[in-house]
C-alpha cells in the first residue's frame, strides 16, 4: 500500500478552495438574513475585491522573493 499520495498537498488543493467557498456563501447568506439584498451583494463584491487583492499581493510577493534569489545567488 502506497500512502505517499495521501500526504501530496497539491491533489489536496480543491479541498481548501471549496472550504473556503462555502465559508464565503454563507457569510454572504447570513448577511442577506440579518439585512436586505443590496448589502448582502455589497459584502460579496467586497470579498470578491479582497480576494483578488490578495490574491494579487500573493503572487507578487513570489515573484519578488525568485528576484531576490536570483540576484543574490549571483554574488
Amino acid at each position: 500500500m502506497d500512502s505517499t499520495r495521501a500526504v501530496i498537498p497539491a491533489q489536496r488543493q480543491w479541498i481548501g478552495t471549496a472550504a473556503k467557498i462555502v465559508v464565503v456563501l454563507q457569510v454572504v447568506a447570513i448577511v442577506y438574513l440579518l439585512t436586505s439584498v443590496w448589502v448582502a451583494a455589497g459584502v460579496a463584491a467586497a470579498i470578491v475585491v479582497v480576494a483578488f487583492a490578495v490574491r494579487s499581493l500573493s503572487r507578487a510577493s513570489e515573484k519578488v522573493d525568485q528576484i531576490f534569489d536570483e540576484e543574490l545567488h549571483r554574488r
